[in-house]
């Protein structure tokens, strides 16, 4: 098995978040998929603070491998609006 790294990039920092394990590349992306998953469940609240995430999966040299995009962002309705 090959070791890799998911990071987490925003406007405001980079983390290093997981490492993982996996023997082949269609596993990697399904792994990168299930974190997304659950980072999304966990920390929803943050999304809005910096709009836009990329998380990433490198290999051990530091290659990015794969990339997830996520942009929150208000619309013209919401913007004047406060909850």
């Amino acid at each position: 098995m090959k070791n890799y790294n998911i990071n987490i990039r925003t406007e405001s920092h980079i983390a290093e978040t997981l490492k993982v394990e996996s023997h082949d590349l269609t596993g990697l992306r399904v792994e990168l998929a299930r974190f997304v998953g659950e980072l999304l469940k966990d920390h929803a609240e943050l999304v809005w603070v910096d709009e836009d995430w990329q998380i990433d999966v490198t290999d051990e040299s530091g290659l990015i491998l794969y990339i997830m995009q996520i942009s929150a962002m208000e619309t013209p309705a919401t913007m004047t609006k406060k909850a």
